[in-house]
């Protein structure tokens, strides 16, 4: 299997963990931490990256400006655990050197294309989700310690090889 792809399985599987055990109604709390926003927003918006890039994938054009900002992925730990895993079922079917656009969004009225990869595309996905899970963590840590997470769950793999370079 590609290395992209299993990366973004073992995000996956650590999201779906979470999400696994977190309860709804701390799903949706809003926290001081997060300046009134939810674990539930973070996992919805990580998600809703994900699925620009499952739409792009049909279309060989990706939009993440698109995104839908579906509130039920917001509220329901169990749905967005469902669309997590829908994702990674269309994802097995896809050729990762698949060639794509990426529609840019400056704020402008102008949006132009780049190109781009499915390889590359599931990197930023990859990248945007790590950026995220290390703030969800700090949201589980301060104050839904029942939660249990994966040692490395918001830390990128450059620092994982780091930290075990310099133990």
């Amino acid at each position: 299997m590609n290395q992209a792809k299993e990366a973004i399985i073992i995000v996956v599987d650590q999201i779906d963990y979470i999400l696994s055990q977190i309860e709804t109604e701390d799903y949706r709390r809003q926290l001081p931490e997060f300046d009134g926003h939810s674990i539930g927003q973070h996992f919805r918006h990580i998600l809703e990256f994900f699925q620009c890039l499952g739409n792009g994938m049909g279309e060989g054009v990706i939009d993440y400006a698109s995104r839908e900002r579906n509130m039920l992925y917001e509220d329901s730990p169990s749905i967005t655990a469902s669309a997590f895993r829908d994702f990674i079922q269309a994802l097995d079917k896809q050729d990762i050197d698949s060639a794509m656009k990426v529609k840019a969004e400056y704020g402008c009225d102008e949006r132009p294309d780049y190109h781009s990869s499915l390889s590359r595309e599931l990197l930023f996905v990859y990248d945007h989700a790590i950026h995220h899970l290390a703030i969800i963590r700090i949201g589980l840590t301060c104050h839904f310690s029942y939660v249990n997470m994966h040692r490395d769950l918001g830390v990128s793999p450059s620092t994982i090889k780091s930290r075990l370079m310099s133990s």
